[in-house]
Order: structure tokens, then C-alpha cells, then sequence
């Protein structure tokens, strides 16, 4: 099949589901249309079809046709999957030969983790005369946060800058429903264990995509990091990593030896660079570089900076709300958010610049716990706009001298 033509076909499979097409109508006819056609040749159609101005929105639709080639139940789909478990074997040996702490390696065994939770809730889910065990196991799911954050900051942001742009389009975007979905029923649950039986059937289409997430990490995403990254842009993935919770009881403590004595010489000449005894002059003052590192340091609130070019220049990640990994640094802040949020970040700073307002203000739970964020225009004394500063505090403690 033609590169052109695969981008018509996908296009077709589209129309049909926007019409109202029931999807397992549509997904037979992809796995006939695909079967011998290998993920990445879909996900470049898909990059095509971008190009041609189709929404990522739209395009999501597309993930659970994806799900034909590896999770299929009839026959036709078994087929398929078993031809496509082969081929992706084939075409990325490379995941297997990969060293026990490399981050491609955790991300694995953290999916291994989540496989055994998502049989086990499905076992449990088919015992219909009591749903209190499954409510109680149902919450280790949102470990899953966790491992979506990895790949949705650490990963997608480099394959974007190399022009693979499908990942953080498309797939961020169905991570986002999927935990939506997975808030929603997580409290659902927590609320009353019996509303298992009323929600069973939304819980189990919500596993069955967290599983096919799974699989499609596997033959799509991690294969295509390996064959586009490089070895330093590894080590930074390492050294980030770290930054970021696991999925329990996944061990992610195993070292990789390379990437630790790279991090160790980047530390070193980041030491020597540093000038511990120069002072910052201000106004009302003046601190070391090391009084002040250390003065931010007890700040309980993350801190990030945008320029005026809308680049990420600065952050303090001392609140631990959001992980904020160090290769975001220097990066356009549109490559750090879902696709459904960016035009709302574009017109919010196209407002600071031009000073229709100069701040707003977004409160919400996150896990559970009240978070404020703040969103500051900076100007200068001139009022020159010099870029956003960006604050999120859990205000949890606060709270609870108020009750």
C-alpha cells in the first residue's frame, strides 16, 4: 500500500466513525487494510494527515483501530495481532539488549507492573456477586499518572524535535482521557464500593485501554526513542527520570552505570561554573549565588519561568507537585503541555504581551489535594514584557488551619 494511499484509507476510517460507524465495523476493515503494514508506517500517514490540518482530536479516534493490530479478539484480530507481534520483534530487537536502569527498561517493567494490576482487576471485575475487593484494588491504577508523565515529558517532547510528532498529538491525547476516565471512577468507587455494577462496563473499557496504551507503547513508542535518540539525550532521560514516582512496586532503582558517571561529570562542571562567591546586586540588597540557591530552597511552591520568546528558562520544583525534568529546560513551553491545552497557553501569554490581563489563576484537585496555580506576566521597569512566571502550591496545610 502507498504511503498516499494509507493517508486516504486513514482518512476514510475517519469519515466513517464521525458518521456514527460502530467501531468494531471500521476496525475490521483496518486490520484487512493493514495487517501487513507496520506501526510506523501508520503513524506516519497519521503526521501526514496532521500536516493536512485534521485535528489531534480527531485523529484519537484512531488509537483504538491501532488496538486491531495487537488486541484483537475475533479470529481476523488474532491473526493480525500475532503478524504484528512478530514484525515488531523483528524490527526492534534493540528493546530487549537495552541495560537494566536504562529509562526504556523501567518504563518497561513499570508496564509489567500495571499488566499484572489490570489481570488481576479483570478477574475481579468477573465476579459480579461482590465488588468491594475490586473497589479497593481499583485506586493502584493511578500509578499509571506517574508512568504517563514519564513518557508524556521525558520522551515525546525529543521525538517532536525530531519531527515524529504522532506521539505527543495523538497519543498524549488519549493518555488524558484515559485519566479522566480513571479520576471520574476512582471516586465513583471510593464514594460507594457497590457502584461497581453500575459502572462495569465503563471500568472495563477503561482497563481494556490502558492495556492497549500498553501495548502500543511497546510496538510504537519505545522502538521509535531507540532508533531516534541519542546516547546524551539518554543520559538526560536517565538523570530526569528521577524526578518522577514510579509505578509500585516496579524497581527503578537499578543503575545505569554510563549514564551515572555522565550525570556525575555534568554536576562536577556545573560546580565549576558556578560562581559561589559572586553576589547579586539588588535594590534592597545583595545575596551570594549560594545564599540564594539555598534561600530558594525553602520555598514550598514550584516556580517556573518562561521568557519572553516563550521558552522555559528557569524552574524550582521544591512543592514536588508537577515533575519538572531538567531537558525542559530551553524548551519552547508548547512542547510541555497536551495538545488540547496548548491554544489555551498561546492565548493566555498573547494576553500578557499585550496586556489585556496580566495574571490568571486556576484552582483545582489534584489527587485529592486543593492546588492553586498561578499564572504572572513579568514586566519590566519600562514595561517591557519579559516573560511569565508560573507558581503551583498545595495549599493543603493552610486548609486545615481554617476548618
Amino acid at each position: 500500500m502507498m504511503k498516499e494511499t494509507k493517508k486516504e484509507v486513514l482518512r476514510g476510517y475517519l469519515d466513517r466513525l464521525q458518521q456514527g460507524e460502530e467501531l468494531a465495523s471500521v476496525r475490521r476493515d483496518f486490520v484487512r487494510s493493514f495487517v501487513d503494514v507496520q506501526p510506523e508506517e501508520i503513524m506516519e500517514a497519521e503526521q501526514s494527515l496532521l500536516r493536512d490540518g485534521v485535528a489531534p482530536q480527531k485523529l484519537q479516534k484512531l488509537c483504538d483501530l491501532h488496538s486491531a493490530l495487537f488486541c484483537g479478539s475475533s479470529e481476523e484480530e488474532i491473526a493480525a495481532q500475532r503478524a504484528a507481534t512478530e514484525r515488531a520483534a523483528q524490527a526492534a530487537p534493540e528493546l530487549d539488549g537495552l541495560p537494566e536502569g536504562h529509562p526504556i527498561s523501567i518504563l518497561r517493567r513499570e508496564n509489567e507492573v500495571l499488566e499484572q494490576q489490570l489481570t488481576a482487576l479483570f478477574r475481579l471485575l468477573g465476579k459480579k456477586e461482590d465488588g468491594t475487593a475490586f473497589a479497593a484494588a481499583f485506586p493502584r491504577l493511578n500509578a499509571l499518572r506517574a508512568h504517563y508523565a514519564k513518557k508524556e515529558e521525558l520522551l515525546m517532547p525529543i521525538l517532536y524535535r525530531y519531527g515524529v510528532t504522532g506521539p505527543s498529538e495523538v497519543m498524549w491525547g488519549v493518555d488524558d482521557e484515559i485519566k479522566k476516565e480513571l479520576g471520574v471512577l476512582t471516586k465513583a468507587l471510593k464514594e460507594d464500593a457497590e457502584n461497581v455494577v453500575i459502572y462495569r462496563g465503563r471500568l472495563h473499557d477503561l482497563m481494556t485501554r490502558i492495556r492497549e496504551m500498553m501495548v502500543k507503547e511497546e510496538r510504537i513508542l519505545f522502538p521509535l526513542t531507540v532508533r531516534y535518540f541519542t546516547q546524551e539525550e539518554w543520559y538526560a532521560v536517565y538523570r530526569d527520570d528521577k524526578e518522577f514516582a514510579a509505578v509500585p512496586p516496579a524497581d527503578t532503582q537499578l543503575k545505569w552505570e554510563e549514564a551515572e558517571t555522565w550525570c556525575a561529570e555534568q554536576q562536577e562542571a556545573l560546580a565549576r561554573e558556578e560562581i559561589f562567591g559572586g553576589k547579586v546586586q539588588l535594590e534592597t540588597g545583595e545575596l551570594t549565588v549560594r545564599q540564594l540557591r539555598a534561600l530558594l530552597a525553602l520555598f514550598p511552591v514550584d516556580i517556573t519561568f518562561i521568557d519572553e520568546d516563550d521558552v522555559l528558562r528557569y524552574f524550582l520544583n521544591e512543592g514536588k507537585i508537577f515533575a519538572r525534568p531538567r531537558s525542559a529546560l530551553g524548551r519552547k513551553v508548547y512542547e510541555c503541555h497536551p495538545p488540547q491545552i496548548i491554544p489555551v497557553v498561546r492565548q493566555m501569554l498573547a494576553d500578557f504581551k499585550a496586556k489585556k490581563r496580566d495574571h490568571m489563576v486556576v484552582w483545582r484537585r489534584i489527587m485529592g489535594k486543593p492546588i492553586g496555580v498561578r499564572y504572572q506576566a513579568v514586566y519590566g521597569e519600562d514595561g517591557t514584557y519579559l516573560g511569565t512566571v508560573e507558581f503551583v502550591q498545595d495549599f493543603t496545610e493552610a486548609l486545615a488551619h481554617f476548618a
